[in-house]
């Protein structure tokens, strides 16, 4: 399992990065060719847009792995532990049906561009290929979610974790 985690976090961390270098990458070319050679290219904006969309919409999942996404806690440092879990299940559930909400919709937008048969102007790329991020990103994003859930169901209570605490600062005098 732990294997599989690893190499699951390695993906998400190698899809994300190298979409986004790469698109930051083919910004750059494309301003050292309009303005060093004062030859611009067509194809780099939209091709180094749908990079950089392309990272950012795999790095979902790294910001909630990582627990870098924002969160408003002021009140809820103040909660008992057991209502501050609840709170995190359900926010994580409702993470998870955002998940399957984006995904589902994201399947529909590559299938209409599918039958649809549209190219991009400027490369002739099918169109389907630059939505094809949308279900794959609600997939990791979902995954992510899920191992939330799960962490949060199999973690030790933090009660439990405070009074072991507790007993053990007490036999400690």
């Amino acid at each position: 399992m732990k294997k599989g985690q690893r190499g699951y976090r390695l993906f998400e961390d190698l899809s994300s990065g190298l979409f986004l270098v790469t698109g930051f990458l083919l910004m750059f070319y494309e301003v050292v060719m309009r303005y060093v050679f004062n030859s611009p290219t067509t194809w780099v904006n939209e091709i180094s847009t749908m990079f950089v969309v392309w990272g950012v919409l795999l790095g979902l999942s790294l910001g909630l792995r990582d627990n870098h996404h924002i969160s408003v806690d002021i009140l809820y440092e103040f909660l008992p532990g057991k209502v501050r879990r609840l709170i995190d299940f359900i926010a994580n559930l409702a993470g998870l049906v955002f998940c399957l909400f984006f995904t589902y919709n994201g399947i529909i937008l590559v299938g209409r561009g599918i039958k649809s048969s549209q190219v991009s102007i400027e490369t002739g790329i099918p169109i389907w290929v630059y939505y094809l991020v949308v279900p794959i990103s609600g997939v990791m994003f979902g995954i992510r979610f899920l191992t939330k859930i799960y962490e949060l169901r199999h973690a030790p209570s933090v009660e439990a974790g405070k009074e072991a605490e507790t007993i053990e600062h007490y036999h400690a005098f």
